[in-house]
């Protein structure tokens, strides 16, 4: 028994560890009292196992067995299956039980093991401390109870002493101490907030942020915009035959919507291109951002009061990492006034269609963004692309007003609003000129179309056909022109990265008398994130195409590139509401999908158990305990008569005082044999105790001849069987117990 107890101690210590800190990580869920005992008792089974009899062990794998037809027999319930699954992570308990038992033995035995798990153990408390993990006390106190076995080992060890010098018994003996000590740590109260570490955090970030900051600064070009130029946004519009991604963090965004599912960001605007790649030739310095937010919240009050369902005002911020960049990225729908409202305490510009900085900005750059978050993926928002109209000269004063307090301001006036459209329609709504071919083949793919919505639709269907590559090999240098890419394109390679299918999309807009132009920026996926890092592999290219009603409007064809945002109805009014307070979007169900229920559902049949279903498992285990027992004792039986005579008559007398003990009349401890013998012939015959006289001849006189042994053995056996058949008549459970340990 002191060596199950000192066994226990080592695997039940770590065993309790063990599900502290991996029931949550592995779904068996939060450790309170009894899942404690469940695990402690599944554990309890291999030391048990490990140091029990033979037929204690029979017995384990009768029961062991009986369980499991049990088991298979419950198995034809559906409601039993179902909470076998639902439960089936609590067989992470004997994972675990195994793992302990293992380590438990090594601490146990091996000095060195149970010295390094200790340590090992006792400085993992260290960095858990310093950032916060969310350790429990069980593991804390396993900790210290695993420290504290170890010292009192090394301890006892190390004591010079006498008498009995078992290190096992002392362990034993000394363990209530110890476990006092660990219920006394467990019982105590503590405080919920951790604590702070304020002087090695403060260290730790300086040298973590020193050395961030020197690496992003050492990275940096400081002499042209990049991030990946070929792939995505650049100051230039080349069209590479091969590009490559890095994930250098470039921006970091917070304050996304959770309706949000994709982001663009807007970089760089491109006007013209030759065949080989795109330029910008816009030189207006009208404030095209502005205008465009202007304009569709007018076109809106005119279409639709119920701007909210449509657009909302949002607000983000944005800060600049690994970039060097003269550029601000920003949402379509923006509200940036130039010179009036400044981004944090920086001023912008206007070039072109562009936002920039007057000077190029880098590591540590942060602004806020007031933007209009359009709901583009609504069914109602796609019918405004295709009924919306110029605004009235009434609803866009009324919203310079209401909005912007800009209706004194003569830049934004409603004449320049309409020059502005106009213009656009001139410079970004360019002739392009179809090949026969590709004008026939476009024909056929416009048939049936009643606006230019749904004719963009239709482009990006066909378009999002294509391969996506990042290879797709140069373009051949005979091409100079829109029309003879679009051939290429089109016709031909039908492959290609973003800045393929942007270019495609922008052009073939422009062929139908719809302003397009080529955009480069950030695409995120936001997963539904609010804050999100934009990695430099994040670059791409898409296109925006201009509607009187609407404005610039996105579109993507890229395969894979596609969504936006989305809600079904806004509630709150079309005003500014604080970062981060949104709702999840909810998609709508087609009723088609929903599967008709049943009038009436199927009562649930639930577990019955009869008779038969625990007589069977019964049955088994115990067939299986007796024939184990069976073979047990024909396999002994050989094993005795394959003997010599000297060890087999050994054998023997041990059972006959075996049964002297059950019939209650034990050897003591301090009696010799002789004593022993006077003792007995009080209740027995002198033939029943001669095996004493053979006894003390072979344990005082051990070179006897081999025919001495051989009588002694044949009189040992007859007076067993003698005993056994008193044993028998006083006690039949005293007799089945002699059978099972013997």
């Amino acid at each position: 028994m002191v060596t199950f107890f000192y066994e226990c101690l080592y695997v039940f210590t770590i065993v309790s560890g063990i599900l502290a800190i991996a029931a949550g990580p592995t779904g068996v869920g939060k450790v309170g009292f009894l899942l404690f005992l469940a695990q402690i008792a599944v554990t309890s089974l291999f030391v048990i196992f490990k140091n029990g009899k033979t037929t204690g062990r029979f017995i384990s794998i009768g029961i062991l067995s009986a369980f499991t037809i049990f088991i298979i027999i419950l198995s034809r319930y559906d409601k039993f299956l179902g909470l076998a699954i639902e439960n089936v992570r609590l067989l992470w308990l004997l994972a675990f039980a195994l793992a302990a038992f293992l380590l438990g033995e090594l601490c146990a035995y091996v000095r060195v093991f149970g010295i390094v798990v200790s340590v090992l153990s006792f400085a993992s408390l260290i960095p858990m401390m310093i950032f916060k993990f969310n350790v429990s006390k069980l593991y804390v106190a396993a900790v210290f109870l695993l420290v504290l076995l170890t010292l009192v080992s090394e301890f006892q060890r190390r004591w010079k002493k006498s008498g009995d010098k078992d290190l096992k018994k002392h362990m034993v003996f000394t363990s209530p101490f110890i476990l006092l000590i660990i219920i006394v740590v467990l019982i105590m109260p503590y405080s919920p907030k951790p604590y702070n570490w304020t002087i090695v955090k403060n260290i730790y970030q300086t040298i973590t942020e020193t050395v961030r900051d020197i690496r992003i600064r050492a990275s940096i070009r400081k002499d042209e915009d990049y991030a990946e130029a070929p792939i995505g946004f650049s100051d230039r519009g080349d069209i590479a035959g091969e590009v490559k991604s890095s994930n250098e963090t470039v921006l970091s965004v917070a304050g996304i919507p959770n309706e949000t599912e994709v982001l663009k960001l807007r970089g760089k605007n491109f006007s013209t291109f030759n065949g080989q790649g795109w330029t910008d030739e816009d030189i207006s310095s009208s404030p095209d951002s502005m205008l465009d937010t202007i304009g569709i919240i007018a076109s809106l009050a005119d279409y639709d009061d119920r701007m909210r369902d449509y657009v909302r005002w949002e607000k983000m911020r944005i800060e600049y990492i690994q970039v060097n960049t003269s550029y601000i990225f920003a949402p379509e729908k923006v509200a940036i006034r130039k010179s009036n409202l400044p981004i944090y305490s920086f001023d912008v510009i206007n070039s072109g269609s562009d936002i920039m900085w007057p000077k190029s900005k880098s590591y540590k750059t942060a602004y806020n963004i007031v933007y209009l978050l359009v709901n583009t993926e609504n069914e109602d928002f796609q019918n405004f692309l295709k009924e919306g109209t110029t605004p009235t000269e009434f609803a866009y004063n009324g919203t310079l007003k209401a909005h912007f307090g800009l209706e004194l301001d003569d830049e934004y006036s409603y004449e320049n609003f309409i020059a502005h459209q106009q213009y656009i329609h001139d410079f970004y709504g360019k002739e392009v000129v179809l090949s026969d071919e590709l004008k026939a083949y476009t024909e056929k793919l416009y048939e049936g179309c009643e606006s230019d919505v749904e004719k963009l639709q239709r482009i990006g269907a066909l378009l999002e056909t294509f391969e996506y590559t990042e290879n797709p090999g140069k373009i051949p240098d005979y091409i100079d022109s829109d029309t003879e890419f679009l051939d290429y394109f089109i016709l031909e390679s039908r492959k290609g990265y973003c800045s393929y299918y942007a270019t495609a999309f922008t052009l073939l807009a422009r062929a139908e008398g719809i302003p397009a132009r080529y955009v480069q920026g950030y695409n995120i996926k936001t997963g539904s994130r609010n804050s999100v890092y934009v990695s430099s592999s994040m670059a791409h290219a898409w296109s925006e195409v201009y509607f009187d009603g609407a404005g610039w409007v996105s579109f993507d064809a890229t395969p894979g590139y596609g969504g936006g945002t989305y809600w079904a109805s806004a509630a709150k009014p079309s005003e500014l509401p604080p970062i981060g307070t949104y709702e999840r979007k909810e998609t709508p169900t087609e009723e088609s999908t929903i599967p008709d229920l049943d009038e009436e559902e199927p009562e649930d049949e639930g577990i019955i158990i009869e008779w038969y279903m625990v007589a069977i498992p019964v049955t088994v285990g115990i067939a299986v305990i007796a024939l184990f027992f069976l073979v047990f004792k024909i396999t002994a039986a050989i094993r005795l008569n394959k003997m010599d005579y000297d060890r087999k008559f050994v054998v023997l007398c041990k059972q006959i005082l075996t049964v002297l003990k059950l019939l209650g009349k034990p050897m003591n401890e301090a009696e010799t044999i002789y004593e022993y013998k006077v003792r007995l012939s009080a209740d027995y015959e002198e033939d029943l105790l001669t095996f004493t006289d053979d006894l003390e001849n072979y344990l005082y006189n051990p070179d006897g001849n081999e025919k001495g042994y051989k009588e002694a053995c044949e009189k040992a056996f007859k007076i067993r069987d003698t005993l056994l058949e008193d044993l028998k008549k006083r006690s039949i459970v005293r007799f089945i117990r002699y059978h099972l340990v013997n």
